[in-house]
């Protein structure tokens, strides 16, 4: 499910995406994302991209990333790390 995700060249190599996925499906190789077939389409690895570079297909590109009003990354980080 996750073969058709992809980082595009605005990715910085923070490590969000791995830091913010449920699943551990990611990992960095040479400072971007690689994806290890265990997604489960959350889709917080695009969504929480602070330079929106991930991205799912060509579906992605053009579309805004949505952030729950009540959510932040912190508490996003502070869940995955609690896990």
């Amino acid at each position: 499910m996750d073969k058709k995700f992809w980082g595009d060249d605005k990715c910085n190599g923070c490590e969000i995406c791995l830091k913010v996925c449920p699943a551990g499906n990611i990992e960095m190789k040479n400072e971007k994302p690689s994806w290890l077939h265990r997604c489960e389409q959350c889709l917080a690895c695009i969504q929480w991209c602070p330079q929106e570079a991930i991205q799912y297909g060509k579906k992605t590109i053009k579309y805004q990333r949505y952030h729950h009003p009540e959510i932040s990354l912190k508490n996003m980080l502070e869940q995955a790390n609690a896990s």
